[in-house]
C-alpha cells in the first residue's frame, strides 16, 4: 500500500470514529456523568454513561460475566442464561426476562461479544451486545424486546478502582412513548453503577477471604 492510499485510510477511519461520537448532549453531570443522542429516524435516544467505581476491574469484570447470577444484584433482572458456549469470535447468545415496574415482564435474547479481558485485576475489560430477537422463539406470556445494544468497557484507575463507560439503546417496546423510555433509561442509570459496585465489592469480599482451614 503507498504512503498517500495510507494517509487517506487513517483520515477516513478517524473522520467515521468523529462522526460516531458526534451529537451528544450531556443531560447530567456529577458522580456519573450521563449523555444521550438521538437516534435518526426514532423517538429514542442512544445513552452514554460514565462514572468510577470503586472496587478493582478484575472483580467488576466477574460481576458481569457471571450471567446465571445477574438476577441476584442488576435491577428488575429476573432470570438470565446462557444458550450456547463461546465461538470462535468470543461471543455467545444470551436470554434474559426483566420485570419492569408499571410494564410488567420482557424478555430479551443478545448475542454479546467479550472483545479484552482484564487479568490479575489489570488491563481493560470490554464487551458489546446486540439483540437477536429471532434467535429463540417468542413466549406467549412475555413481550420480546427487540431494540437492544449496548457496551461496557471499564478501566482501571488504581488497585481498588475503575472507571466505566457504559453506551446502550433499549425499548422495552409496547405501549410507552420515546420520551417516557428515554428518560426511564437514564434513571436507571445509577442503580445499576451501583448494583455492580456492590456486588463487586462482595466478590473482592469473598476473594480476599481466607479458606477455613481443616481441623
Amino acid at each position: 500500500m503507498n504512503h498517500r492510499l495510507s494517509l487517506l485510510l487513517s483520515l477516513l477511519v478517524a473522520t467515521a470514529a468523529a462522526a460516531d461520537d458526534s451529537g451528544w448532549q450531556t443531560t447530567m453531570t456529577g458522580p456519573i456523568v450521563i449523555k444521550n443522542r438521538a437516534i435518526k429516524g426514532t423517538d429514542l435516544n442512544e445513552v452514554w454513561a460514565e462514572g468510577d467505581i470503586a472496587a478493582p476491574v478484575g472483580d467488576v469484570q466477574d460481576a458481569l460475566l457471571d450471567t446465571s447470577n445477574l438476577n441476584k444484584f442488576m435491577p428488575y433482572l429476573k432470570s438470565s442464561r446462557e444458550l450456547t458456549e463461546a465461538d470462535a469470535e468470543n461471543s455467545r447468545y444470551i436470554y434474559t426476562v426483566i420485570d419492569l415496574p408499571v410494564v410488567g415482564k420482557r424478555d430479551y435474547v443478545v448475542r454479546v461479544w467479550v472483545m479484552e479481558t482484564a487479568k490479575d485485576n489489570t488491563g481493560t475489560f470490554r464487551q458489546r451486545w446486540e439483540a437477536t430477537p429471532e434467535y429463540l422463539p417468542k413466549r406467549e406470556s412475555i413481550l420480546r424486546i427487540t431494540t437492544n445494544s449496548g457496551s461496557w468497557q471499564i478501566t482501571p484507575t488504581g488497585e481498588n478502582s475503575c472507571h466505566a463507560v457504559y453506551r446502550f439503546t433499549v425499548n422495552p417496546g409496547g405501549w410507552l412513548p420515546g420520551f417516557i423510555v428515554n428518560t426511564a433509561n437514564e434513571k436507571g442509570v445509577a442503580p445499576t453503577f451501583d448494583a455492580i459496585q456492590k456486588e463487586a465489592l462482595k466478590r473482592k469480599a469473598a476473594r480476599l477471604t481466607p479458606a477455613p482451614t481443616k481441623k
